[in-house]
């Protein structure tokens, strides 16, 4: 588009200055021009100065009418309407004289949209008229709403130059067919269903030039004359042209019809003309003359295969140029890799030379090393000196090549040489200086090992050189002399993993105490066993609970048998078992061995006011600190208390000194602990003693209360229900337990999915479905009864 045909939309300095002005001179629009734009005729835009000033004109400044009001009336000639002829002759004759040519309706600049009325009928001085639908749109398939309304729309487009048939725009590249519209499936997003509608190829009018003649020239009256475009060449440099080959998809020539339409873009300071809708967004260049030039057609000299040459010319330039570029881009970048490569390959060699000097070094000292130990020369000293060092200055080459694998080596050998001469029982402590240094050496210090490998070597060296001594110890350690194992054990915890001390304890030292304490008797042994068993609590408490303790307990409880309450020896025994056994198990002790006695010793008490001996009471109440309160309040109540509220009452109803009844009251409350006397049962008691003096002193005697009935008590009914056996198992052990021969289980030993027992010295058996299997050597059982058993435990 040329200068001339652009209508020129720039502010200049006048607009500026005149920016508030109101009266600033400025044209009235005609009707014409306010209907077409500026396709309206040249003629038109002078025709202000002629608006007559009954239709609302404006005048110039210097040119001011004045209306003539003594002007007669002058009325416009409607014509004469005949009535003989008919309306629709006179609308056939009107389409007749249509111009069956279309494209001739604009072809000439004289000739203008003429558009026909019909006279409905003729009103005073003026005439109704009624827009005749234009056949030439309905013919095509446009407009056919227009039958019903004056056809304005159809006006407007014949009078600016609207061609029926085909697209608007100035070359007639628009589309042909107004836009469908089309319902949607869904509610989706435009193009969720697809295309919203289908494409339909352009129309095209091939015979159609587009070349102006002097002779035949196709202008309107209304169309400013075209220019020759001058003629605008872009040169590219070589950045250009790779600047472009960064973004491709603004390179791309499309050379189908949809790319021949134009698009105009002036939304920024200056017009630009594009190749098509895809390149509105892209970078704004300047107007490449390809894309002027490759619709032009060249009538006087046309060469479309020398053009199309070099066109390709130009194309195979730009690709070599964008090819060149993008092969020195790839040098480039490679010549980058290969110098940082190289930079670690000089880094690499360093630190294989570094390498290698540090394996030279711990070669020559693991050869002096082997050296001297072949030699017998080696000192202990000396080798832990080297390998620490070794460790210390080349800690990566050290692990790599078995520095300690070469360390444990050297340490077995040497530690074996220390330990050969080694009694554990006389010098519990010598070794682990030693050992201490060596575990240090051994003692890996990364940080993925710490927990789990660090000290394998070290391990590995207590297993197969200390372990082997201390276990020839343990076989001739004897349990009642602790001291010395104890020590070792102490000694070893310190430096020794828990877990090889743990196996120490369970697999050689538990099962030395147990055999002792099966073989220890209570009535005989004059040291008592607490003494020797006691220490080992705080490394061996958890498995004395399930080995130790119930053979201890069966000892006592046989040994407490033939025991009597003024024999305080058996307190002495029990006392330091208060806290180590659980408190169940304690309170289930005492109930079933010692209440009975106490309250045999209480049934032979003989209670005497005048001369009274408290020999019985005082072997009951010396067992108030280790007995329950519950079971020794109810020992007092049913076998005391009513012996001495009978006593109490059978004096005062001798008529006695009622001050000697109150001081021989008060002696026996200063017995009984006052722990004992806080009880609410043994309050009762007093409290009832306190009545029966109450009412000797305000009344009649009071008549002696028959004897009551003593029961048994808690004590007696839980011997009662211990003696009584619950099953064939309970009852093998109380016939053991009545004749003195043990009966323990065995820990870890099972014969078919049963528990063995130790019968006496000798015997093994186990119980299956209430038959007794009896075995003397402990492999071969045979079913035996009970008679037999205990026969032959004899």
């Amino acid at each position: 588009m040329s200068d001339d045909e652009m209508e020129k939309f720039e502010i200049t300095d006048y607009d500026l200055d005149n920016e508030f002005n109101m009266h600033r001179p400025q044209k009235r629009l005609t009707k014409h021009q306010a209907i077409y734009g500026i396709w309206a005729d040249e003629e038109d835009r002078n025709d202000i100065d002629d608006e007559p000033t009954g239709f609302g004109g404006r005048r110039n400044k210097e040119k001011k009418y004045k209306q003539n009001y003594t002007a007669p009336v002058s009325f416009v000639s409607g014509g004469i309407q005949q009535p003989d002829k008919n309306k629709k002759e006179i609308k056939t004759k009107e389409k007749n004289s249509e111009p069956e040519n279309l494209d001739d309706n604009i072809s000439s600049e004289d000739e203008k949209p003429m558009f026909n009325y019909d006279i409905d009928q003729e009103l005073a001085g003026l005439r109704k008229k009624q827009s005749n639908v234009n056949p030439r749109l309905m013919n095509k398939g446009l407009g056919d709403w227009e039958k019903h309304t004056k056809g304005i729309g159809a006006k407007l487009l014949l009078g600016m130059g609207y061609q029926p048939g085909h697209g608007l725009g100035k070359k007639l590249q628009g589309i042909t067919a107004p836009i469908e519209a089309n319902l949607r499936k869904g509610r989706g997003a435009i193009g969720a269903y697809g295309p919203e509608s289908k494409s339909k190829p352009m129309k095209i009018d091939g015979e159609r030039t587009l070349e102006k003649t002097k002779d035949n020239k196709v202008s309107h009256g209304w169309r400013k004359a075209l220019k020759a475009e001058k003629m605008q060449y872009i040169y590219k440099t070589v950045e250009d042209v790779i600047e472009e080959s960064k973004h491709p998809g603004q390179r791309k020539r499309e050379f189908n019809e949809l790319s021949r339409v134009k698009v105009i873009d002036m939304t920024g300071p200056e017009q630009r003309i594009l190749s098509g809708y895809h390149a509105i967004s892209g970078v704004k260049k300047p107007i490449d003359q390809w894309e002027v030039r490759k619709d032009k057609k060249f009538l006087n000299f046309d060469l479309p295969e020398m053009i199309h040459n070099l066109n390709l010319l130009v194309e195979i330039a730009e690709q070599n140029i964008i090819t060149n570029n993008q092969e020195l881009c790839n040098y480039e970048d490679r010549l980058i890799a290969i110098e940082r490569e190289s930079i670690k390959l000089e880094e690499s060699i360093k630190e294989k030379d570094k390498s290698i000097e540090s394996l030279e070094k711990i070669m020559g000292t693991m050869k002096m090393l082997n050296d001297a130990l072949k030699n017998n020369v080696l000192d202990s000293n000396e080798a832990i000196k080297c390998l620490t060092e070794m460790k210390n200055n080349y800690y990566a080459e050290y692990r790599l090549n078995g520095g300690s694998v070469l360390a444990l080596l050297i340490s077995q050998k040497l530690i074996k040489e220390k330990l050969s001469t080694w009694d554990p029982l006389q010098d519990p402590t010598m070794p682990f200086e030693e050992l201490n240094k060596w575990k240090q050496l051994l003692t890996l210090n990364d940080s993925y090992v710490i927990g789990f490998q660090s000290s394998d070597e070290f391990q590995t060296l207590i297993w197969q050189e200390w372990i082997p001594q201390v276990q020839k110890a343990c076989g001739r350690w004897e349990c009642r002399n602790y001291n010395s194992m104890l020590k070792l054990v102490e000694q070893s915890a310190k430096l020794i993993p828990n877990e090889i001390i743990n196996t120490v304890l369970e697999n050689m030292i538990l099962p030395k105490i147990q055999l002792e304490v099966e073989q220890w008797d209570p009535l005989t042994d004059l040291v008592p066993i607490h003494l020797w068993i006691h220490p080992w609590l705080p490394y061996l408490s958890q498995y004395f609970e399930t080995t130790v303790y119930p053979t201890l307990r069966q000892k006592l409880s046989v040994a407490l048998n033939a025991w009597h309450p003024s024999d305080n020896s058996a307190k002495l025994m029990l006392q330091p078992w208060i806290n180590v056994f659980q408190k169940g198990y304690m309170d289930a002790f005492l109930i079933k061995n010692i209440i009975p006695k106490l309250q045999g010793a209480l049934d032979a008490f003989i209670i005497n006011p005048h001369h009274q001996q408290l020999e019985n009471w005082n072997w009951v109440i010396a067992w108030s600190d280790l007995l329950p309160l519950p079971t020794l309040v109810d020992l007092l109540d049913q076998h005391f208390f009513p012996k001495w509220l009978k006593t109490l009452t059978m004096w005062i109803n001798m008529n006695p000194n009622h001050e000697q009844i109150g001081n021989w009251y008060t002696g026996w409350k200063s017995l009984m602990p006052p722990i004992i006397i806080e009880h609410p049962t043994i309050k009762n008691r007093f409290h009832s003693a306190l009545e029966i003096m109450s009412r000797a002193v305000g009344g009649p005697s009071i008549p002696l209360p028959p004897p009551p009935t003593i029961h048994g008590g808690l004590a007696e009914a839980v011997r009662t229900a211990t003696q009584m056996p619950h099953g064939f198992k309970e009852l093998v052990q109380k016939r053991c337990e009545e004749r003195g021969i043990l009966w323990m289980p065995l820990s870890g030993r099972f014969r078919e999915a049963k528990q063995v027992y130790r019968c006496g010295a000798r015997l093994q058996a186990y119980i299956d479905r209430g038959v007794l299997f009896v075995s003397h050597d402990g492999a071969h059982f045979a079913p035996m009864s009970v008679q037999s058993m205990l026969e032959l435990c004899r």
